[in-house]
């Protein structure tokens, strides 16, 4: 958990660095071209006489100006487009229909923390029961409707140290990656998720429609679990849950 909230303070960090630089940077510019400008005209010059006035810069000071010039310019110019990137990539990794992390987001994730942690980690994948009956009963945009509610309920319900996202575009299936958690608690943390859901009333139009979920859990193999095994196995472990008899069911694999 400790090396979790290292990474989150780090990207704390260098965020508020570069909108820090970036603000600096908008306000100080002009602030010393005025300054500047102040200590070089007399303070009774007209426009005129300003635009008359002959400038004569030596080598070294021309060379040092342009020094600061090319100096702020990269720094603007860095910053700016940090800022493009990190927005870019959080529009092509997040669900556009629930707001989640999207499946693009959850492979980068996943192969981070194989790669990079010798923690304890699981994973719940999370399918809703018999969904298809939201779309032939009712129709696509309940189904839509129920999905981002949904996602908004996973989402409050998730610790800070967890990640939630939607599985696929086109899908009633999420993945929560619980970290610092071995397979019992992510089995408890899973049947919490699966009662909550199957309490709640999800009020689409005004009308309150009511669904369950079943679950799979599994917990990561330090040293020999690679993406695709975990993701196998925790699949599976939802195959099982969904092949028993009304469903509404929590399954690990060890």
């Amino acid at each position: 958990m400790a090396s979790y909230f290292r990474k989150s303070f780090e990207k704390f960090r260098q965020d508020a660095l570069s909108k820090l630089f970036y603000d600096i940077l908008k306000w100080l510019i002009p602030a010393t071209i005025i300054f500047a400008a102040s200590k070089i005209v007399p303070k009774e010059t007209s426009i005129g006489q300003l635009i008359s006035i002959p400038i004569t810069l030596t080598f070294y000071a021309a060379f040092l100006i342009g020094l600061i010039i090319i100096g702020v310019t990269v720094v603007t110019v860095t910053i700016l487009f940090n800022r493009k990137y990190k927005a870019l990539q959080k529009d092509n990794f997040t669900d556009e229909l629930t707001g989640l992390k999207n499946h693009k987001a959850f492979k980068e994730y996943l192969t981070d923390r194989l790669e990079a942690s010798n923690s304890t980690f699981s994973i719940i994948i999370i399918d809703v029961d018999d969904f298809k009956r939201f779309n032939s009963d009712f129709s696509p945009n309940v189904a839509d409707g129920i999905l981002a509610k949904l996602g908004e309920l996973l989402y409050n319900d998730k610790r800070i140290t967890d990640e939630t996202f939607r599985q696929f575009l086109r899908g009633d299936e999420f993945v929560v990656i619980t970290n610092e958690t071995n397979l019992n608690d992510a089995y408890k943390a899973a049947e919490r998720k699966r009662t909550l859901i199957e309490k709640t009333s999800f009020i689409i139009d005004d009308t309150a429609h009511k669904l369950t979920v079943s679950c799979g859990v599994t917990e990561y193999k330090k040293g020999k679990d690679d993406f695709k095994s975990i993701t196998d196995r925790v699949n599976q472990a939802l195959v099982e849950a969904k092949k028993q008899t009304g469903k509404n069911v929590t399954k690990t694999i060890i």
